[in-house]
């Protein structure tokens, strides 16, 4: 290996290391672009529509956010984290119930097949309690309150996350004033020679963000409104909040909806056994009915994301950044799957 090979082997290494300190910094970076990508797009449909200036559209846009964000805090977040709170007290509930009735069944299995002999069979039961020490349902409940804690505290404690959401909010409004010219300032650090290149593949990157937004955003209203109707119809306690949750964990392929569907059934096993199964089949069918119907429906809008960069995506970048790093892994995936299809077809 020659001098040159080395010295760019050496480039690689402390460009990586760099990365890797500053990936906390970076990550809000990510969260200001996507934040700013949306406003744009909003903005600049608005101003297609109407036809009016682009600082007045934009004002429109930041105007029915804040509106939005100000409902949202003031009716709808009170009664969500009241339910919310509740929901977490009944879960170990519904989880104990589920271990009983383990244990009757197998007790009855036992006593069916083994008539008076069963007392001599080995209990399946004990064995695994033996084997797997079953928390109670106050351990249960201080686990589950403990780790969703951990998960909304994702930015450490109260003043650095208000910090970085002040951040992250007035770097995305600048970038929303001149999005054009940012675009440009980042482009000069490109060689004369791939600008026209690289400035059609961010304009590529935008549409491919602009139209997997779009879809995850019928999706999640889809798949929450469908879950307050059923849930209502199977008289579910907590419908508004696990509608909520159904709608935002909807943004996170294949985890998001397994865990939403945590919620409803623990709760519905209150209730008797054949509640919680019919949850289940009807969350089977709501994501079905999103994924074979709603999404097709607006498949010209939807960036068509490759199910291995999917899964991918989601281990890696919740590898490197946390949680919060699993909820923008498909908006990044988007723009890296774009990149790397533009890159290959100009190429």
């Amino acid at each position: 290996m020659n001098s040159p090979s080395y010295f760019k082997l050496i480039v690689i290494l402390i460009t990586s290391l760099i990365i890797w300190t500053l990936r906390d910094f970076l990550l809000l970076i990510i969260c200001s672009l996507v934040i700013s990508n949306i406003v744009c797009n909003l903005c600049n449909q608005i101003q297609k529509g109407l036809k009016i200036p682009r600082l007045l559209s934009l004002f429109l846009v930041l105007t029915a956010i804040s509106v939005l964000v100000f409902t949202i805090f003031i009716l709808v977040l009170p009664p969500f984290v009241k339910e919310f709170n509740e929901i977490l007290v009944d879960i170990p509930n519904g989880l104990s119930k589920i271990i009983d009735l383990l244990n009757t069944n197998l007790n009855n299995l036992n006593s069916l097949f083994y008539g008076e002999e069963s007392e001599n069979v080995l209990d399946i039961f004990n064995l695994i309690n033996n084997v797997v020490t079953i928390p109670d349902a106050a351990t249960i409940a201080k686990a589950i309150q403990e780790s969703f804690r951990n998960l909304i505290n994702i930015a450490g404690n109260l003043g650095s996350g208000l910090l970085k959401l002040i951040f992250v909010l007035a770097v995305s409004l600048m970038i929303s004033l001149e999005p054009k010219q940012y675009k440009e300032n980042i482009l000069t650090l490109i060689p004369k020679n791939y600008r026209n290149k690289f400035r059609n593949i961010l304009d590529k990157c935008n549409i491919a963000l602009a139209n997997w937004t779009f879809s995850m955003v019928i999706s999640s209203l889809s798949v929450g409104i469908l879950s307050l109707i059923v849930l209502s119809i199977l008289d579910v306690k907590y419908v508004i909040s696990n509608a909520l949750i159904a709608m935002v964990l909807n943004i996170i392929p294949n985890i998001g909806p397994v865990i939403s569907g945590i919620f409803p059934i623990s709760i519905a096993l209150l209730d008797n056994f054949w509640k919680p199964m019919a949850v289940l089949g009807a969350y089977i069918i709501i994501q079905n009915i999103e994924s074979y119907l709603i999404m097709p429906s607006i498949m010209k809008k939807k960036a068509n994301l490759l199910p291995g960069l999917t899964l991918i995506s989601q281990f890696g970048f919740t590898f490197i950044f946390g949680p919060l790093g699993l909820i923008l892994s498909l908006p990044l995936a988007v723009v890296i799957q774009e990149l790397i299809k533009e890159s290959i077809k100009e190429n």
